[in-house]
């Protein structure tokens, strides 16, 4: 009964101390640039090789590289991170700039 209560203190204690970790917790802006020249973005090629570029891009702005584990991948694919780099780089494709920004968040 003993071991009980004492576990159950100590898991009282970590939940109400896991928000002072979250707090802490440090975040780093990242940005990527990524070129669009000598694409077409008219063309399904083109456009479907600047998306690859700006997922590449979000991955690694986000925490992730070409050398990170799937399952890495694949949760910073599925990111709050990634999806609003994704969505600001895509914001300035219409832009006449040469080149364009991947912004991410990534906890340090």
């Amino acid at each position: 009964m003993k071991t009980l209560v004492a576990s159950t203190a100590a898991l009282l204690l970590l939940a109400g101390a896991a928000p002072g970790f979250a707090a802490q917790a440090e975040t780093e802006t990242v940005s990527i640039p990524v070129s669009k020249a000598k694409l077409n973005l008219n063309n399904p090629q083109d456009a479907q090789r600047m998306m690859r570029r700006i997922d590449a891009a979000a991955l690694q702005a986000c925490g992730a590289d070409a050398h990170s584990f799937p399952y890495v991948k694949q949760a910073v694919a599925a990111s709050a991170c990634h999806r609003e780099a994704v969505a600001g780089a895509v914001s300035q494709l219409n832009s006449p700039q040469a080149s364009l920004t991947v912004t991410g968040v990534r906890n340090r």
